[in-house]
């Protein structure tokens, strides 16, 4: 029956997760059109990740405290009127950008409650000795979204056009909300139901503070993703720099998943790695050197492989980082870990999307991403220099 829960689970995740991401490149897109801004685009990005930095530590708190089977379910059902919304917005003609910004926001909020339930309920659906390849299976949801999400968007934009484009998104829904409540597991956390107060989020910092590690695993994620937050100017690149339209800019968007999806399949292939703090040192290093390569590319398919390489090592990262935090948490704790993964990643997202946006403004696209490039490597000295215990973890 585990086995079947989480292959429902993870199912129902990969359906939500396209339908965001094919959402999102659609806002993406939309913006661009509108607006014509580089800084608007950065804006969308910082607009989609902003309620996860405000919520997200809420979130972990009702995850370790209700039915993390029933949240999962709920916020699918939510997710449809925001889709739905964009698309009657743009079929009537009245979209504007603020519309855009506007529900992309209420899409995330809704987004931060479903994602710390999802990671928290897999350590019960599977044996402890396959944790690590059930969270890179896990992780793999993010990818394929990322790959077939964007894709199938550009497709969609360029032959049915947006309006279409956000329906289909919102049928994607129906049958994630289905494989949730098909799940017979519970989805209740241990030890009974805790109270939901400030107190309750305050452990979940102060667990990430005692476990150095952890601390140096999500500094490290913070440092590189700040200066190498490359999606929300990918629209350039497909459109100033290599004008490959709508479909470019879905094959750009799909080529860090195929990357991310590879490097899942090197982490399967290795098991249970010992070494995941060198190992995630290592993977930053090489994902400074594709944000620079992405920089200097002169042609299309050279981007193409740059941003495959970024796939490769941030999904590197991602299983190293996921596994560690739900090996050392216990099952009271592992909402509000999940979510605290999830502050550090969008705070970062959302103050790397507004600080590409200004810096390809100011510098243009290419030469941002060179000089983040720099920077990355400079940010992840000064983390191993800070904590060198990151160095020596095995598990």
């Amino acid at each position: 029956m585990l086995v079947r829960d989480f292959s429902l689970i993870w199912t129902s995740s990969v359906f939500a997760a396209i339908a965001v991401q094919i959402r999102n490149v659609a806002n993406l897109y939309q913006v661009y059109e509108l607006s014509g801004s580089s800084f608007q685009l950065g804006l969308t990005g910082f607009f989609q990740a902003l309620p996860h930095v405000i919520f997200g530590l809420f979130a972990g708190v009702l995850a370790d405290a209700f039915d993390r089977k029933k949240l999962i379910a709920v916020t699918h059902c939510l997710h449809l009127a925001p889709s739905l919304a964009l698309a009657f917005l743009t079929a009537t003609g009245a979209i504007q950008v603020w519309h855009i910004y506007l529900f992309g926001m209420i899409s995330s909020f809704l987004e931060v409650f479903a994602w710390p339930a999802r990671s928290a309920i897999v350590p019960r659906l599977v044996p402890l000795s396959h944790l690590m390849n059930a969270i890179t299976l896990n992780s793999m949801i993010l990818q394929s979204s990322f790959l077939f999400g964007p894709a199938i968007a550009g497709l969609l934009i360029d032959y049915s056009g947006l309006a279409p484009t956000y329906f289909y998104s919102a049928v994607l829904l129906i049958p994630a909300t289905g494989a949730v409540l098909a799940v017979r597991s519970s989805g209740q956390p241990e030890g009974g139901r805790r109270p939901v107060s400030l107190r309750s989020m305050i452990e979940g910092v102060e667990f990430i503070w005692a476990q150095r590690i952890i601390l140096s695993l999500f500094l490290l994620d913070f440092g590189v993703t700040l200066v190498g937050f490359y999606r929300p100017i990918l629209p350039i690149f497909a459109g100033s720099v290599f004008n490959m339209g709508a479909t470019g800019l879905g094959i750009l968007y799909a080529a860090p998943a195929v990357g991310a999806l590879l490097g899942s399949t090197s982490l399967l292939m290795a098991g249970d790695l010992k070494r995941k703090g060198p190992s995630a040192v290592i993977a930053a290093l090489f994902f400074a050197a594709g944000l620079a390569l992405l920089g200097f590319s002169k042609w299309f398919w050279m981007a193409v492989a740059a941003v495959m390489i970024l796939g490769f090592m941030d999904s590197i990262s991602v299983g190293i980082r996921r596994t560690v935090v739900q090996l050392l948490a216990p099952d009271t704790m592992r909402g509000r870990a999940a979510s605290l993964i999830t502050v550090f990643a969008q705070s970062t997202n959302a103050l790397g999307a507004l600080l590409a946006g200004s810096a390809s403004q100011l510098l243009g696209a290419p030469n941002a991403l060179v000089l983040g490039g720099i920077f990355c490597i400079l940010m992840i000295i000064a983390i191993h220099r800070a904590i060198p215990q990151l160095w020596r973890y095995r598990s």
